[in-house]
C-alpha cells in the first residue's frame, strides 16, 4: 500500500500544473469522447486519462456538464484556428481545379489523421448542439469557417456561385471524412477523397460553363 501511494505521488508530481494542467485535462477528455463517447465522460475517468488527481478536475470544472461543454468549446476552437489558418495558406496560392482538389485532400486527410480525438469531438459537438442550445454558437462557427474555406476552393475551381455551391463541398467532405472515421481506408486520400473532390469541382466548372 506504501509502494502504491509513492507511485501515485511521483504521478501527480511530474502533471502538468495550473493553465497548462487544465489544457491537459481538456486533452484528455477529448481521449475519452474517442474511446467511449460523451457517456464516457466523468470526472473520475478524465482525472485517470490525464494523470491528474481527480480534485484537479472538479477545481476546473464543478460539475461533467461543464467539463464535456468546455472540452467541446476547446476542439471547435483548435478547429477554427486550423481552417482560418488554411484558408490564408491557400488563399496566396494560384491553383487551377486538380491542383485546388489535391491541396485540400492533403490537408484534410492529414488533420484527419493527427487530430483523430478530435475531429471525433466535432462530431459529438454537433449531436450536443442539438440537445445543448449553450453549444451553438461554437458549432455554427466551425460551420462557418469549413464554408469559407469551401467556397474559396469552389472561387478557384472556377464555379459561378461559390456560395450555394460551398455547402455541397462541405456535404461531401463531411460525409466522407465521417466514414474515414468509422472506417478507416488505408488509402483515404489518394483513392477516396482526392477523386471526389476532383470529380466535384469539376462538375461544379462544367455547370458554370453550360450556356444559360
Amino acid at each position: 500500500m506504501v509502494r502504491l501511494y509513492q507511485l501515485m505521488a511521483q504521478k501527480y508530481q511530474s502533471a502538468p500544473r495550473g493553465e497548462a494542467r487544465r489544457e491537459a485535462i481538456l486533452r484528455a477528455t477529448l481521449d475519452v469522447i474517442a474511446a467511449h463517447g460523451t457517456d464516457g465522460v466523468t470526472h473520475r475517468a478524465v482525472a485517470a486519462a490525464a494523470g491528474v488527481p481527480l480534485s484537479a478536475t472538479t477545481y476546473w470544472f464543478s460539475s461533467r456538464d461543464e467539463l464535456l461543454e468546455e472540452t467541446l468549446r476547446y476542439a471547435a476552437r483548435a478547429e477554427v484556428e486550423r481552417f482560418e489558418r488554411l484558408v490564408l495558406e491557400l488563399a496566396t496560392q494560384e491553383l487551377d481545379v486538380f491542383e485546388w482538389a489535391a491541396a485540400l485532400a492533403a490537408a484534410l486527410a492529414g488533420e484527419l489523421d493527427a487530430h483523430r480525438t478530435r475531429h471525433l469531438a466535432l462530431y459529438e459537438l454537433a449531436l450536443e448542439a442539438a440537445r445543448r442550445p449553450a453549444l451553438r454558437p461554437e458549432a455554427q462557427q466551425v460551420r462557418e469557417t469549413h464554408l469559407r474555406l469551401a467556397e474559396m476552393g469552389a472561387r478557384a475551381a472556377g464555379s459561378d456561385d461559390p456560395a450555394a455551391d460551398a455547402p455541397i463541398i462541405v456535404a461531401t467532405v463531411s460525409g466522407l471524412m465521417f466514414e474515414q472515421l468509422a472506417a478507416p481506408r488505408p488509402a483515404f486520400e489518394p483513392e477516396v477523397l482526392r477523386p471526389a473532390l476532383e470529380r466535384l469541382f469539376e462538375r461544379l466548372v462544367a455547370g458554370a460553363r453550360q450556356p444559360a
